[in-house]
């Protein structure tokens, strides 16, 4: 995959983890100590995606990452955008 490609990969993968995390969050699903982990999450994925989306196994393994925070949050049953 070109750099462009693969760029384009990680900004849409960026937008939907952290959309995730956001939902995750603002819906009550962490306690306080889960704050913590939603802020450490946050910032990994902010700082290493791009570098993380170059593997050859990436796509399968956000897409694994996605469907696990669908399952906890639920956020495809209120926003249809969040289908994958």
């Amino acid at each position: 995959m070109d750099a462009e490609k693969r760029r384009a990969l990680s900004d849409f993968y960026r937008e939907e983890f952290l959309r995730y995390l956001d939902h995750i969050e603002a819906v009550g699903i962490v306690d306080e100590n889960g704050r913590e982990v939603i802020a450490r999450a946050r910032k990994t994925v902010l700082s290493d995606l791009d570098r993380v989306c170059w593997r050859e196994h990436f796509p399968a393994l956000a897409e694994k990452l996605l469907q696990n925070f669908d399952t906890l949050s639920h956020l495809t049953q209120v926003d249809p955008r969040a289908r994958h």
